[in-house]
């Protein structure tokens, strides 16, 4: 099988990350954007509605531009010869000479000189109302002395047709410390008792006066609050973006 040459540029800036920050500072320089994770800023949205996200026009803005010179199913990134050197997961590499390189991200990298230090994680909770749903009104229970922040009643997108939005579940938005997040203390299932608890409390019922049931759907982590840690000299072309 012939092994292909790798692909070669040369930017002035270029971008790496896959955060809203580093999406915004590309657009707005225009500098080209290395995607260099599979992970999204969390959105919902329903399937009759146009997506409305930062991230989505952004990227959509880079790509018309021709600033996505990379795929987004990045597999390594480092240094070579004073190069970035971008693989793919199908094996494809992409050499890129640059003047500076503004880091956001350092995932799936190696070899820049620095680590991430994640000091805490924004989760999300996607619940599914499966007894109760046609409440009928948004509602937003914002919480403190608890590592989940709100509990959010939106639009359904499991219903079929449901233009009115009247058919809603819940998102929960919680902090968790670097520590906790993989504890059982601060899993769903937690959450989803925290959850019955607070219905209960508000009072918030069917229309029959009935408990909402509720059933979790999935979860969402991304890093929220970290900073770079260099343990080497870092390239002078490397601007660390925090």
């Amino acid at each position: 099988m012939m092994k292909l040459p790798p692909l070669e540029y040369t930017f002035d800036n270029v971008v790496l990350g896959w955060r809203e920050e580093a999406v915004s500072f590309a657009r707005e320089h225009g500098y080209h954007l290395i995607v260099n994770s599979d992970q999204r800023p969390f959105h919902h949205f329903v399937g009759y509605q146009d997506i409305k996200s930062k991230w989505y026009e952004g990227i959509y803005d880079l790509g018309m531009r021709s600033l996505l010179p990379v795929p987004f199913d990045v597999q390594t990134i480092g240094i070579d010869e004073g190069r970035l050197k971008v693989v793919t997961q199908g094996n494809s590499k992409i050499m890129i000479r640059f003047n500076k390189l503004h880091v956001f991200d350092l995932d799936n990298c190696s070899n820049l000189g620095a680590e991430e230090v994640v000091k805490d994680y924004l989760v999300h909770d996607m619940f599914d109302i499966t007894a109760g749903s046609r409440l009928g009104r948004d509602i937003v229970l914002t919480l403190k002395d608890s590592f989940v922040k709100t509990i959010q009643f939106v639009t359904s997108n499991r219903i079929d047709r449901n233009t009115s939005g009247d058919f809603k579940d819940i998102i929960t938005q919680s902090i968790i410390s670097h520590q906790d997040v993989k504890s059982f203390d601060y899993s769903d299932t937690v959450v989803r008792i925290f959850i019955e608890r607070k219905l209960k409390e508000y009072e918030i019922k069917q229309p029959s006066g009935r408990s909402l049931k509720i059933r979790h759907s999935f979860r969402h982590t991304v890093k929220n609050r970290f900073h770079f840690k260099p343990y080497e000299e870092l390239d002078k072309r490397i601007i660390l973006h925090e």
